[in-house]
């Protein structure tokens, strides 16, 4: 009895460091489902004439350290999907002090449109324009996109390539080309058509979507006559009463 006890207690400890094992790989596996490489790849295609210089993997992302054009930068990405969670500019690289060097050290600092693009169709089907502006002193992209069938207006900024702003584009609402008819109008219309006495009480009526004044006038001579004048158009139609 008590060897089966002690087989029975061996046996549950195999078993729950087996889960640990598993859990534990599988949690790492989840961690790095991206590696250095693939990590490193992605940034130098995402920004152009960059060069990755460091890479260590925190928690669940890669810290990533990078040269381009003249500067030095930071990027966080998701070790799992590859997203770029950030981007920070932390210093120079390799200028040289002058006169020239301060002129041209925004531009220098500035991505380039082609880049800009690219984050954008990352979320975006189409873009439709693309405009680089200033906005309270800093250099940013506006740019207005065409997602899923809707138009959204997003700023870039031009340093980082961090979206800035996103905003849905409302489209006015469009309307009659003519503006309904009040049933004043629509008396005088038919009274173009028919000589008579109007009956005060004027009705409205919904024919296929179409609204109609049904107006009705007694004759000159003693008939009655049915005037539908449409609420848009004022287009009349009349009929008599036997």
């Amino acid at each position: 009895m008590r060897k089966k006890w002690i087989w029975i207690t061996f046996s549950l400890i195999v078993l729950v460091a087996v889960i640990i094992v598993v859990s534990w790989k599988g949690l790492s596996t989840s961690a790095e489902a991206i590696t250095k490489e693939e990590a490193r790849s992605i940034i130098e295609e995402r920004y152009s004439n960059s060069k990755v210089t460091n890479i260590n993997l925190q928690k669940d992302a890669y810290r990533i350290n990078m040269t381009k054009d003249n500067g030095e930068y930071e990027v966080a990405l998701n070790a799992e999907n590859g997203e770029i969670l950030s981007l920070k500019k932390v210093g120079k690289n390799g200028t040289d002090s002058g006169e020239n060097d301060e002129n041209n050290e925004n531009d220098n600092n500035i991505i380039n449109e082609k880049e800009i693009e690219k984050i954008l169709l990352e979320s975006s089907d189409e873009i439709l324009s693309l405009e680089r502006k200033i906005d309270k002193e800093n250099e940013i992209y506006v740019a207005k996109v065409k997602e899923n069938k809707e138009e959204f207006t997003i700023k870039v900024d031009a340093e980082t390539g961090s979206i800035v702003s996103k905003d849905k584009v409302e489209r006015p609402k469009e309307e009659n080309a003519q503006k309904a008819i009040s049933k004043e109008e629509a008396v005088k219309i038919a009274l173009e058509y028919v000589n008579g006495t109007v009956d005060d009480d004027i009705e409205t009526e919904n024919i296929g979507g179409q609204t109609y004044y049904l107006i009705e006038i007694e004759t000159d001579d003693d008939r009655e006559a049915t005037v539908q004048v449409h609420a848009i158009t004022g287009k009349a139609t009349i009929s008599y009463d036997d």
